[in-house]
């Protein structure tokens, strides 16, 4: 009798420690958020914020065109479509992400007025942004060790590396200097405060094992758009797999009993 109560002390116990480990991974998964590229050349060749009321990510125009799908530009009052290729970034978690631009027009513009990071983070989270690092055609321009946060955003975290009308961020001289890129503009960034990124998605991991040749299949993930910290996602599994080890220990010294 005295083996089976030390047994069940022992299941208990680490049914207990189990439970918090999985609550821990399930509340680290329950939200996700969004991170978009924003920008606005010299000649207002733009996107805007995510949630900005005029043209941004649920305005829809007259003729059904999504202005947030696209760089827009004008020709006097005239809108004009000047591309725009995006990848935006689904935040889990902790972890490095980026957001980037290719195939634009900016025309003749040599420089930028805005350069940000529009997000879904609302300020209430404890979240901090570093390593922000600025990429024009593959080439790292600059690197905020904190990320400068837009004092012109109220709900949400929206990092800023170009503002010409900022004190803060140099005015129309910057903090750093370029050239006006050809091919590409990416932002690098790395979030802490979210807590462990969670799992993705399981149809989202067959489809990668589907695609991914067999040589490659083990490398390690880049630091991109889907690029997250992370070995939590099989931690419920571990957990659950403790608690079921322990209780067939108890079951088995109870029945030797």
């Amino acid at each position: 009798m005295k083996k089976s109560r030390i047994a069940c002390a022992l299941t208990a116990a680490a049914v207990a420690a189990s439970l918090t480990a999985f609550s821990a991974v399930s509340a680290s998964a329950e939200e996700t958020y969004n991170a978009y590229i924003g920008v606005q050349s010299a000649s207002f060749t733009f996107r805007n914020a995510w949630n900005e009321g005029t043209y941004g990510k649920d305005i829809v125009a007259d003729d059904g065109t999504v202005w947030f799908d696209q760089l827009t530009g004008w020709d006097g009052p005239t809108a004009l479509n000047k591309g725009g290729n995006f990848t935006d970034a689904v935040i889990t978690g902790d972890g490095t992400y980026s957001v980037s631009v290719t195939d634009f027009d900016f025309g003749d513009d040599e420089t930028f007025n805005l350069l940000f990071i529009s997000t879904d983070i609302p300020l209430d989270q404890d979240v901090t942004f570093s390593d922000v690092k600025v990429i024009l055609d593959g080439q790292t321009k600059y690197t905020f060790d904190e990320a400068y946060l837009s004092p012109d955003e109220a709900t949400y975290y929206s990092p800023m590396m170009i503002n010409i009308w900022n004190d803060d961020l140099g005015k129309q001289d910057g903090l750093f200097g370029y050239v006006m890129p050809e091919d590409s503009i990416e932002i690098q960034f790395t979030v802490s405060g979210l807590g462990a990124a969670s799992a993705a998605p399981a149809e989202t991991e067959a489809a990668a094992e589907t695609e991914a040749p067999a040589e490659t299949a083990a490398e390690a993930p880049k630091a991109d758009s889907s690029t997250t910290s992370a070995k939590t996602g099989n931690a419920g599994a571990v957990a659950v797999a403790a608690v079921m080890v322990a209780a067939g220990a108890a079951a088995l010294v109870s029945k030797k009993k």
